[in-house]
């Protein structure tokens, strides 16, 4: 995920207003956010790609604040790791006794975001039978809740994201055509982290500015070491900017515990002081090579470690990893967190 911007006098940062505060100077940012100025206007659906973690949900954002949807709602949906019939209530919503336990009518997110941006994260993760679904809902306009015969009409402008290769799975039938072709009215793709190195440096010294607030905003702000800045802009970050703020907030939490003024070589996480990409354990420990490892896999290794620096504060760990708590929960129970 990009970073919002908090703090004052870093002059260095790129701040747009309706651009959320975004910590960005490279030169691929700056063409995705001038490509933002460019679609938001419009009513163009922008399906934005790239790796978990680089920011996705920050640039659809951004699409909405820029638009004429603005001072409506922005509302945003998890498409993966649901069952269909989950997706299909929260998506088009319910009315009384649709079935077993649906006490009362509720709306689904269509008719919750009228008006206003609809953000489907993870739609590569859709199931086939929901993405016909998804495709009469934006072919028509219209929403017909479960156990309901009447249509209503919505008027959402629909972003979308992926961190999967759709090209691949158009071809090999998981993804429909026709879907694809109505949600990519305008691509964006984030690169990787290690692709746009000159933003890390940026993101590093507001993120020091940020944590050390939250522990103490009276505290003075720890400087950062030459040596730390050159280990963290050359390490690949394979989880990209939200890797690197869990870095960052480590390093400002054992410092500060430390009474230390200045972060130097020895607050670095080993894995980062060695140079090589691969996870830690709870003491800073290798555990293993992140290369080859599934994205499941790098997930449940970055929710397990967030939830050991926060102690087990499921609210600050969400915050953290730039996800709701309610997905957190469920990606808890997903990969048997505790």
């Amino acid at each position: 995920m990009l970073l919002r911007h908090q703090a004052t006098g870093l002059g260095e940062l790129v701040q747009h207003d309706g651009f959320a505060g975004i910590v960005a100077g490279s030169e691929p940012m700056r063409r995705i956010l001038d490509t933002v100025r460019t679609v938001a206007p419009s009513n163009l659906p922008v399906l934005i790609t790239g790796a978990s973690g680089v920011g996705k949900e920050l640039i659809a954002e951004a699409v909405h604040n820029n638009s004429d949807r603005a001072t409506k709602r922005f509302v945003t949906m998890n498409c993966a790791g649901q069952t269909e019939s989950l997706l299909e209530d929260q998506l088009f919503g319910h009315v009384k006794g649709a079935y077993t336990g649906a006490d009362k009518d509720r709306e689904g997110v269509f008719e919750y975001a009228d008006g206003g941006t609809l953000f489907l994260d993870e739609i590569g993760d859709m199931p086939l039978t929901m993405q016909a679904k998804l495709l009469r809902v934006l072919e028509s306009g219209e929403v017909v809740r479960l156990g309901s015969n009447d249509a209503r009409h919505v008027d959402v402008r629909i972003v979308s994201a992926t961190n999967r290769d759709l090209n691949a799975m158009l071809k090999d039938g998981s993804f429909r055509e026709d879907l694809y072709f109505r949600i990519n009215g305008a691509e964006i793709h984030i690169p990787p982290l290690r692709e746009r190195r000159e933003d890390i440096p940026r993101i590093v010294r507001h993120a020091v500015a940020k944590f050390s607030a939250q522990l103490d905003a009276n505290a003075p702000i720890p400087e950062i070491d030459p040596q730390v800045m050159d280990k963290l802009t050359a390490f690949d970050w394979p989880g990209n900017v939200r890797q690197l703020l869990n870095a960052v907030q480590g390093m400002v939490v054992i410092a500060r515990g430390a009474g230390d003024h200045r972060i130097t070589l020895r607050h670095l996480p080993g894995v980062i002081a060695q140079g090589d990409t691969s996870a830690t354990d709870s003491t800073g420990g290798v555990v293993g090579s992140l290369a080859g490892a599934s994205l499941d896999q790098l997930e449940k290794r970055a929710i397990r470690e967030t939830l050991r620096l926060t102690g087990g504060n499921r609210e600050k760990a969400a915050k953290m990893l730039g996800i709701g708590e309610r997905t957190l929960y469920r990606k808890l129970k997903e990969y048997g967190l505790r």
